[in-house]
Protein backbone atom coordinates (compact mmCIF):
# COMPACT_ATOMS: atom_id res chain seq x y z
CA UNK A 1 0.00 0.00 0.00
CA UNK A 2 1.13 3.59 -0.65
CA UNK A 3 1.75 5.34 2.66
CA UNK A 4 -0.25 8.44 3.55
CA UNK A 5 3.01 10.35 4.06
CA UNK A 6 4.14 9.98 0.44
CA UNK A 7 2.92 13.37 -0.77
CA UNK A 8 4.49 15.36 2.07
CA UNK A 9 7.74 13.38 1.97
CA UNK A 10 8.23 13.79 -1.78
CA UNK A 11 7.18 17.45 -1.82
CA UNK A 12 9.64 18.37 0.95
CA UNK A 13 12.47 16.45 -0.72
CA UNK A 14 11.90 18.03 -4.13
CA UNK A 15 11.39 21.52 -2.69
CA UNK A 16 14.78 21.24 -1.00
CA UNK A 17 16.35 20.21 -4.30
CA UNK A 18 14.83 23.21 -6.09
CA UNK A 19 16.15 25.64 -3.49
CA UNK A 20 19.58 24.01 -3.58
CA UNK A 21 19.69 24.31 -7.37
CA UNK A 22 19.48 28.12 -7.22
CA UNK A 23 22.59 28.29 -5.04
CA UNK A 24 24.59 25.56 -6.77
CA UNK A 25 24.20 27.08 -10.22
CA UNK A 26 25.38 30.56 -9.27
CA UNK A 27 29.08 29.67 -9.20
CA UNK A 28 29.13 26.26 -10.90
CA UNK A 29 31.58 26.36 -13.87
CA UNK A 30 29.79 23.40 -15.42
CA UNK A 31 26.79 25.60 -16.16
CA UNK A 32 28.83 28.09 -18.20
CA UNK A 33 30.41 25.18 -20.08
CA UNK A 34 26.96 23.72 -20.76
CA UNK A 35 25.44 26.98 -22.00
CA UNK A 36 28.32 27.79 -24.36
CA UNK A 37 29.50 24.32 -25.42
CA UNK A 38 27.01 23.30 -28.11
CA UNK A 39 28.52 21.71 -31.22
CA UNK A 40 26.79 21.23 -34.56
CA UNK A 41 25.70 17.61 -34.66
CA UNK A 42 27.45 17.17 -38.02
CA UNK A 43 30.77 18.30 -36.50
CA UNK A 44 30.90 16.12 -33.41
CA UNK A 45 34.26 14.54 -32.82
CA UNK A 46 36.15 17.32 -34.61
CA UNK A 47 38.68 18.92 -32.27
CA UNK A 48 38.38 22.29 -33.98
CA UNK A 49 34.58 22.33 -34.17
CA UNK A 50 33.27 25.73 -33.03
CA UNK A 51 31.24 25.97 -29.83
CA UNK A 52 27.94 27.83 -29.71
CA UNK A 53 25.54 29.19 -27.12
CA UNK A 54 22.05 27.81 -26.67
CA UNK A 55 20.49 30.99 -28.06
CA UNK A 56 22.69 30.77 -31.16
CA UNK A 57 21.50 27.23 -31.85
CA UNK A 58 17.87 28.19 -31.28
CA UNK A 59 18.27 30.84 -33.95
CA UNK A 60 20.09 28.44 -36.26
CA UNK A 61 17.26 25.90 -36.19
CA UNK A 62 14.40 28.37 -36.04
CA UNK A 63 13.28 27.23 -32.60
CA UNK A 64 11.77 30.13 -30.60
CA UNK A 65 12.24 28.72 -27.11
CA UNK A 66 13.51 25.91 -24.92
CA UNK A 67 13.24 25.07 -21.22
CA UNK A 68 15.91 22.89 -19.60
CA UNK A 69 16.34 21.15 -16.26
CA UNK A 70 19.57 19.29 -15.40
CA UNK A 71 20.13 17.01 -12.42
CA UNK A 72 23.40 15.56 -11.21
CA UNK A 73 24.10 13.31 -8.23
CA UNK A 74 20.40 13.29 -7.38
CA UNK A 75 20.10 17.08 -7.26
CA UNK A 76 18.68 19.64 -9.65
CA UNK A 77 21.64 21.82 -10.56
CA UNK A 78 20.13 23.96 -13.30
CA UNK A 79 16.69 25.03 -14.52
CA UNK A 80 16.17 27.77 -17.03
CA UNK A 81 14.28 28.92 -20.08
CA UNK A 82 15.97 30.32 -23.19
CA UNK A 83 14.28 32.24 -25.97
CA UNK A 84 10.60 33.10 -26.19
CA UNK A 85 7.18 31.54 -25.90
CA UNK A 86 6.12 33.25 -29.14
CA UNK A 87 8.46 34.10 -32.01
CA UNK A 88 8.89 37.83 -32.61
CA UNK A 89 8.09 38.78 -29.02
CA UNK A 90 10.09 39.27 -25.83
CA UNK A 91 7.78 36.96 -23.85
CA UNK A 92 10.53 34.84 -22.33
CA UNK A 93 10.38 31.11 -21.63
CA UNK A 94 11.14 30.12 -18.03
CA UNK A 95 11.35 26.83 -16.19
CA UNK A 96 7.62 27.00 -15.33
CA UNK A 97 6.44 27.58 -18.92
CA UNK A 98 4.23 24.68 -20.05
CA UNK A 99 4.84 22.79 -23.27
CA UNK A 100 3.09 19.91 -24.98
CA UNK A 101 5.39 16.91 -24.48
CA UNK A 102 3.84 14.27 -26.73
CA UNK A 103 4.73 10.70 -25.86
CA UNK A 104 6.43 11.61 -22.60
CA UNK A 105 2.79 11.42 -21.49
CA UNK A 106 3.27 7.65 -21.58
CA UNK A 107 5.80 7.90 -18.75
CA UNK A 108 3.34 9.64 -16.46
CA UNK A 109 0.65 7.17 -17.50
CA UNK A 110 2.92 4.28 -16.54
CA UNK A 111 3.57 5.82 -13.13
CA UNK A 112 -0.17 6.35 -12.64
CA UNK A 113 -0.88 2.71 -13.46
CA UNK A 114 1.89 1.55 -11.11
CA UNK A 115 0.51 3.70 -8.29
CA UNK A 116 -2.81 1.89 -8.71
CA UNK A 117 -0.96 -1.44 -8.70
CA UNK A 118 0.69 -0.39 -5.43
CA UNK A 119 -2.77 0.25 -3.97
CA UNK A 120 -3.89 -3.22 -4.99
CA UNK A 121 -6.49 -1.89 -7.43
CA UNK A 122 -4.71 -3.23 -10.52
CA UNK A 123 -2.47 -6.17 -11.32
CA UNK A 124 0.13 -5.97 -14.08
CA UNK A 125 -0.42 -9.53 -15.30
CA UNK A 126 -4.21 -9.81 -15.31
CA UNK A 127 -6.25 -9.68 -18.53
CA UNK A 128 -7.27 -6.02 -18.89
CA UNK A 129 -10.82 -7.01 -19.84
CA UNK A 130 -11.19 -7.92 -16.16
CA UNK A 131 -11.00 -4.19 -15.37
CA UNK A 132 -12.71 -2.66 -18.40
CA UNK A 133 -16.41 -1.90 -17.98
CA UNK A 134 -17.13 0.71 -20.68
CA UNK A 135 -15.39 -1.15 -23.53
CA UNK A 136 -13.69 -4.49 -24.07
CA UNK A 137 -10.67 -5.55 -26.09
CA UNK A 138 -12.37 -7.51 -28.89
CA UNK A 139 -11.65 -11.24 -28.89
CA UNK A 140 -9.50 -12.37 -31.78
CA UNK A 141 -7.26 -15.19 -32.96
CA UNK A 142 -4.35 -13.40 -31.29
CA UNK A 143 -5.82 -13.46 -27.79
CA UNK A 144 -6.80 -17.14 -27.65
CA UNK A 145 -3.67 -18.25 -25.82
CA UNK A 146 -2.15 -15.06 -24.41
CA UNK A 147 -3.69 -12.24 -22.37
CA UNK A 148 -3.54 -8.52 -23.02
CA UNK A 149 -2.06 -7.24 -19.76
CA UNK A 150 -1.00 -3.87 -18.42
CA UNK A 151 2.60 -5.07 -18.26
CA UNK A 152 2.55 -5.80 -21.98
CA UNK A 153 0.71 -2.59 -22.82
CA UNK A 154 3.27 -0.45 -20.98
CA UNK A 155 6.16 -2.31 -22.66
CA UNK A 156 4.49 -2.08 -26.13
CA UNK A 157 4.30 -5.85 -26.56
CA UNK A 158 0.53 -6.25 -26.10
CA UNK A 159 -0.14 -6.64 -29.83
CA UNK A 160 -2.05 -3.44 -30.57
CA UNK A 161 -2.00 -1.35 -33.75
CA UNK A 162 -2.19 2.49 -34.02
CA UNK A 163 1.31 3.86 -33.54
CA UNK A 164 0.29 7.48 -32.86
CA UNK A 165 -2.43 10.09 -33.22
CA UNK A 166 -3.13 13.33 -35.06
CA UNK A 167 -3.45 16.63 -33.19
CA UNK A 168 -6.72 18.61 -33.26
CA UNK A 169 -7.09 22.31 -33.95
CA UNK A 170 -9.28 24.88 -32.17
CA UNK A 171 -12.98 24.39 -32.75
CA UNK A 172 -12.67 20.76 -33.80
CA UNK A 173 -14.69 18.16 -31.93
CA UNK A 174 -12.59 15.88 -29.74
CA UNK A 175 -13.28 12.13 -29.42
CA UNK A 176 -13.94 10.36 -26.14
CA UNK A 177 -11.63 7.58 -25.02
CA UNK A 178 -14.05 4.93 -26.31
CA UNK A 179 -14.40 6.74 -29.65
CA UNK A 180 -10.61 6.72 -29.98
CA UNK A 181 -10.55 2.97 -29.31
CA UNK A 182 -13.33 2.36 -31.81
CA UNK A 183 -11.98 4.80 -34.39
CA UNK A 184 -15.44 6.39 -34.47
CA UNK A 185 -17.02 9.84 -34.17
CA UNK A 186 -14.47 12.62 -34.57
CA UNK A 187 -11.53 10.23 -34.02
CA UNK A 188 -9.01 10.24 -36.89
CA UNK A 189 -7.36 6.91 -36.18
CA UNK A 190 -8.14 3.33 -37.08
CA UNK A 191 -9.94 1.24 -34.50
CA UNK A 192 -7.53 -0.07 -31.87
CA UNK A 193 -7.26 -3.81 -32.41
CA UNK A 194 -4.81 -6.65 -31.88
CA UNK A 195 -2.46 -7.40 -34.76
CA UNK A 196 -0.24 -10.08 -33.22
CA UNK A 197 -0.10 -12.40 -30.22
CA UNK A 198 0.45 -10.49 -26.96
CA UNK A 199 4.01 -10.80 -25.71
CA UNK A 200 5.43 -11.92 -29.06
CA UNK A 201 7.39 -8.78 -29.97
CA UNK A 202 7.66 -5.00 -29.67
CA UNK A 203 5.39 -2.74 -31.69
CA UNK A 204 5.13 0.78 -30.27
CA UNK A 205 1.43 1.54 -29.84
CA UNK A 206 -0.30 4.68 -28.67
CA UNK A 207 -3.48 2.69 -29.22
CA UNK A 208 -2.46 0.23 -26.52
CA UNK A 209 -1.65 3.05 -24.13
CA UNK A 210 -5.16 4.40 -24.71
CA UNK A 211 -6.50 1.03 -23.54
CA UNK A 212 -4.60 1.56 -20.29
CA UNK A 213 -6.11 5.04 -20.06
CA UNK A 214 -9.59 3.53 -20.12
CA UNK A 215 -8.57 0.98 -17.49
CA UNK A 216 -7.59 3.88 -15.21
CA UNK A 217 -10.88 5.67 -15.86
CA UNK A 218 -13.04 2.58 -15.36
CA UNK A 219 -11.28 1.37 -12.19
CA UNK A 220 -11.04 4.74 -10.44
CA UNK A 221 -14.33 6.20 -11.65
CA UNK A 222 -12.43 9.42 -12.34
CA UNK A 223 -11.71 11.30 -15.52
CA UNK A 224 -8.14 10.73 -16.63
CA UNK A 225 -6.98 14.25 -15.72
CA UNK A 226 -8.45 13.89 -12.22
CA UNK A 227 -6.82 10.48 -11.76
CA UNK A 228 -3.41 11.80 -12.88
CA UNK A 229 -3.76 14.76 -10.54
CA UNK A 230 -4.60 12.54 -7.58
CA UNK A 231 -1.95 9.87 -8.12
CA UNK A 232 0.94 11.74 -9.77
CA UNK A 233 0.68 15.53 -9.96
CA UNK A 234 -0.35 16.26 -6.37
CA UNK A 235 2.06 13.80 -4.70
CA UNK A 236 4.97 15.29 -6.68
CA UNK A 237 3.84 18.93 -6.45
CA UNK A 238 3.59 19.12 -10.25
CA UNK A 239 1.40 22.22 -10.05
CA UNK A 240 1.93 23.30 -13.68
CA UNK A 241 1.06 19.93 -15.22
CA UNK A 242 -2.26 18.88 -16.71
CA UNK A 243 -3.85 16.44 -19.15
CA UNK A 244 -6.66 18.91 -19.89
CA UNK A 245 -7.23 19.21 -23.64
CA UNK A 246 -7.78 21.68 -25.10
CA UNK A 247 -5.51 23.51 -22.68
CA UNK A 248 -7.29 26.71 -21.59
CA UNK A 249 -5.47 30.01 -22.00
CA UNK A 250 -6.19 30.68 -18.33
CA UNK A 251 -3.54 28.07 -17.45
CA UNK A 252 -1.05 30.83 -18.23
CA UNK A 253 2.64 30.85 -19.17
CA UNK A 254 2.11 28.60 -22.22
CA UNK A 255 4.66 28.09 -25.00
CA UNK A 256 2.96 28.75 -28.34
CA UNK A 257 3.06 26.24 -31.20
CA UNK A 258 5.49 26.81 -34.10
CA UNK A 259 6.08 24.99 -37.39
CA UNK A 260 9.34 23.60 -38.78
CA UNK A 261 10.36 27.09 -39.93
CA UNK A 262 9.91 28.56 -36.46
CA UNK A 263 6.74 30.40 -37.50
CA UNK A 264 3.75 30.59 -35.14
CA UNK A 265 1.05 28.20 -36.30
CA UNK A 266 -2.15 29.77 -37.59
CA UNK A 267 -4.23 28.66 -34.62
CA UNK A 268 -6.63 31.04 -32.85
CA UNK A 269 -5.53 29.98 -29.37
CA UNK A 270 -1.94 29.23 -30.39
CA UNK A 271 -1.74 25.47 -29.75
CA UNK A 272 -3.33 22.15 -30.65
CA UNK A 273 -5.34 19.68 -28.55
CA UNK A 274 -4.43 16.04 -27.93
CA UNK A 275 -7.48 14.12 -26.63
CA UNK A 276 -5.55 10.83 -26.39
CA UNK A 277 -4.34 11.95 -23.00
CA UNK A 278 -2.28 9.00 -21.76
CA UNK A 279 -0.55 8.59 -25.12
CA UNK A 280 0.21 12.22 -25.98
CA UNK A 281 -1.86 14.75 -24.04
CA UNK A 282 0.43 15.94 -21.23
CA UNK A 283 1.21 19.64 -20.79
CA UNK A 284 4.06 20.22 -18.35
CA UNK A 285 7.02 22.41 -17.48
CA UNK A 286 10.74 21.71 -17.09
CA UNK A 287 10.41 22.18 -13.33
CA UNK A 288 7.54 19.73 -13.06
CA UNK A 289 9.05 17.09 -15.32
CA UNK A 290 12.30 17.34 -13.35
CA UNK A 291 10.32 16.55 -10.19
CA UNK A 292 8.91 13.48 -11.90
CA UNK A 293 12.28 12.17 -13.11
CA UNK A 294 13.87 12.78 -9.71
CA UNK A 295 11.11 10.75 -8.07
CA UNK A 296 12.02 7.83 -10.35
CA UNK A 297 15.72 8.27 -9.60
CA UNK A 298 15.18 8.32 -5.83
CA UNK A 299 15.72 4.73 -4.69
CA UNK A 300 14.58 5.51 -1.16
CA UNK A 301 11.55 7.60 -2.10
CA UNK A 302 7.93 6.76 -1.40
CA UNK A 303 6.47 7.57 -4.82
CA UNK A 304 6.73 3.94 -6.00
CA UNK A 305 7.53 0.82 -3.96
CA UNK A 306 11.05 -0.45 -4.72
CA UNK A 307 9.88 -3.57 -6.57
CA UNK A 308 7.58 -1.60 -8.88
CA UNK A 309 10.22 1.05 -9.48
CA UNK A 310 12.64 -1.72 -10.44
CA UNK A 311 10.06 -3.21 -12.82
CA UNK A 312 9.48 0.17 -14.41
CA UNK A 313 13.19 0.68 -15.07
CA UNK A 314 14.00 -2.85 -16.33
CA UNK A 315 13.54 -4.03 -19.90
CA UNK A 316 10.63 -6.36 -20.46
CA UNK A 317 11.03 -9.53 -22.58
CA UNK A 318 10.98 -8.88 -26.34
CA UNK A 319 11.02 -5.13 -25.80
CA UNK A 320 13.36 -2.14 -25.60
CA UNK A 321 11.08 -0.71 -22.94
CA UNK A 322 10.53 -1.16 -19.28
CA UNK A 323 7.09 -0.26 -17.95
CA UNK A 324 6.95 3.08 -19.76
CA UNK A 325 10.50 4.23 -20.50
CA UNK A 326 12.94 2.91 -23.03
CA UNK A 327 15.96 1.31 -21.30
CA UNK A 328 19.52 1.21 -22.62
CA UNK A 329 22.95 0.38 -21.20
CA UNK A 330 23.84 -1.37 -17.99
CA UNK A 331 25.49 -0.64 -14.64
CA UNK A 332 27.08 2.84 -14.77
CA UNK A 333 25.74 3.54 -18.26
CA UNK A 334 22.12 2.49 -17.73
CA UNK A 335 19.64 5.13 -18.83
CA UNK A 336 15.85 5.37 -18.94
CA UNK A 337 14.51 7.85 -21.44
CA UNK A 338 11.62 8.92 -23.63
CA UNK A 339 11.01 11.46 -26.35
CA UNK A 340 7.87 13.30 -27.32
CA UNK A 341 6.64 14.85 -30.55
CA UNK A 342 3.30 16.42 -31.31
CA UNK A 343 2.77 18.58 -34.40
CA UNK A 344 4.45 21.72 -33.06
CA UNK A 345 6.46 20.62 -30.01
CA UNK A 346 9.42 18.36 -29.28
CA UNK A 347 10.47 17.10 -25.84
CA UNK A 348 12.88 14.65 -24.25
CA UNK A 349 13.69 13.37 -20.80
CA UNK A 350 16.22 10.94 -19.40
CA UNK A 351 17.58 9.69 -16.09
CA UNK A 352 20.74 7.78 -15.12
CA UNK A 353 20.01 5.57 -12.09
CA UNK A 354 23.66 4.90 -11.19
CA UNK A 355 24.62 8.57 -10.83
CA UNK A 356 21.31 10.35 -10.25
CA UNK A 357 21.93 12.54 -13.27
CA UNK A 358 19.85 13.37 -16.32
CA UNK A 359 18.08 16.10 -18.25
CA UNK A 360 14.72 17.46 -19.39
CA UNK A 361 14.47 19.50 -22.61
CA UNK A 362 11.23 21.09 -23.87
CA UNK A 363 10.84 23.07 -27.13
CA UNK A 364 8.01 24.84 -28.94
CA UNK A 365 8.89 24.02 -32.55
CA UNK A 366 8.61 21.09 -34.94
CA UNK A 367 12.41 21.36 -35.37
CA UNK A 368 13.17 21.18 -31.67
CA UNK A 369 14.68 17.70 -31.78
CA UNK A 370 17.85 19.04 -33.43
CA UNK A 371 18.32 21.43 -30.51
CA UNK A 372 17.69 18.57 -28.06
CA UNK A 373 20.56 16.59 -29.50
CA UNK A 374 23.07 19.40 -29.15
CA UNK A 375 21.88 20.56 -25.72
CA UNK A 376 22.01 17.01 -24.39
CA UNK A 377 25.54 16.46 -25.74
CA UNK A 378 26.72 19.74 -24.21
CA UNK A 379 25.34 18.70 -20.82
CA UNK A 380 27.07 15.33 -21.13
CA UNK A 381 30.40 17.03 -21.83
CA UNK A 382 30.03 19.68 -19.12
CA UNK A 383 29.05 17.22 -16.38
CA UNK A 384 31.20 14.28 -17.47
CA UNK A 385 28.33 11.81 -17.70
CA UNK A 386 29.36 8.22 -18.47
CA UNK A 387 26.07 7.80 -20.37
CA UNK A 388 27.02 8.91 -23.88
CA UNK A 389 24.43 10.21 -26.34
CA UNK A 390 26.38 8.67 -29.21
CA UNK A 391 26.07 5.26 -27.57
CA UNK A 392 22.97 4.39 -29.54
CA UNK A 393 20.25 5.13 -27.02
CA UNK A 394 18.68 8.19 -28.62
CA UNK A 395 15.28 7.29 -30.04
CA UNK A 396 12.72 8.79 -32.40
CA UNK A 397 10.52 11.26 -30.49
CA UNK A 398 7.18 9.59 -31.05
Amino acid sequence: MIRVSVALTVVLFLAAQLVAAEFLAADDPRIAAFETGLVDRMQRGQDDAPRHTILERLEHYGVPGVAVAIFDDGEIVWQRGYGTKLAGTVDAVDADTVFSVGSISKMVNAALVLRLVAEGRLDLDTDVNTYLTSWQVPASQYSRDEDVTLRRILAHTAGFNVHGFADYGPGEDLPSTVEVLEGSGPARNDAVRLGFTPGDHLDYSGGGITVSQLVVEDVTGLGYEAAARKYVFEPLAMTRSTFQNPLPASHGNIARAHDDQGRPTALPRGWEAMPEQAASGLWTSANDLARFVLALLDEEGDFLPPALRADMLTREPNSWHGLGPRINGSAQTRVFHHGGANDSYRARMEGHPASGSGIVILTNSAEGHWVHSEIRKSAEDAFGWPVKSDGGFEEPEF
